[in-house]
């Protein structure tokens, strides 16, 4: 190398060096920024709300047992009949609120004093089912408390557990789901101003699943609950939103 080019070669390697340098800053400041911009924080929402029910099912059956089918379907022919007047004429539930079920037949197998199935029928067991739907949620509550009136009155009648439905759950869905939406965006809002940062735009919404439960219960399920039990319920919406951090 020529002596007289020495300097302008030194001077070269140190321009070239401070631009490497700068180079390297800046592309280590850009993918700082860009991982910055790719930031997101994941908040749960969720509302609550009191509703109440505004349909109820109620499911009852009466059955006999006698030694022929004949006398059986005379016998519960018999029950219906009375169960039906008690329904409408006692209780002033409208004839097209009740369904009938189909009758149904079983055999009475003879048992052995051991216990053991002789192989013969002693008798044979009909049985029909009861179902009223009513928007009027109190008197199906009050016909299920009182149907034990039946009983006293010697037929084998048999109550189950009325159930409380609420019938507009889509529109409620709606409403619920906004609020939710507000919960979380509050929320994270109140993390990131104590970090020094702020809200950025929605990157991802995950909505989980309704719990409609008895008031006031901590019961929860992944699949949901729909608690069908009482005539007052809560509802309750959770989601989870994901916001950019700016």
């Amino acid at each position: 190398m020529n002596e007289k080019q020495s300097p302008y070669f030194l001077a070269g390697m140190v321009v070239l060096s401070a631009a490497l340098v700068a180079s390297a800053w800046l592309g280590a400041k850009a993918l700082g920024n860009l991982r910055s911009s790719d930031q997101t924080v994941s908040v749960t929402g969720s509302a609550r709300k009191s509703i109440r029910s505004d349909f109820a099912i109620w499911r009852s059956s009466v059955g006999v047992e006698s030694a022929t089918q004949q006398q059986a379907y005379a016998a519960l022919q018999e029950h219906v009949k009375t169960i039906k007047n008690y329904f409408f004429q006692e209780k002033g539930i409208p004839a097209e609120a009740l369904r009938l079920g189909a009758v149904q037949t079983s055999s009475l197998p003879e048992l052995l004093p051991n216990g053991n199935d002789s192989g013969k029928i002693r008798g044979y067991r009909l049985s029909q089912s009861f179902e009223i739907q009513l928007a009027d949620v109190k008197k199906i509550e009050t016909l299920a408390q009182e149907s034990g009136e039946l009983i006293q009155r010697g037929l084998p009648f048999d109550s189950y557990p009325p159930e409380y439905l609420y019938t507009r759950l889509s529109d409620l869905r709606v409403e619920m789901l906004s609020e939710a939406t507000k919960d979380a965006r509050l929320r994270a809002e109140q993390i990131l101003k104590s970090a020094g940062s702020h809200l950025g735009p929605v990157r991802a919404v995950r909505t989980g699943v309704f719990q409609i439960t008895r008031p006031h219960s901590t019961e929860v399920s992944d699949s949901g609950l729909y608690d069908t039990g009482t005539i007052e319920k809560d509802i309750t919406a959770v989601l989870t939103l994901s916001f950019a951090v700016d």
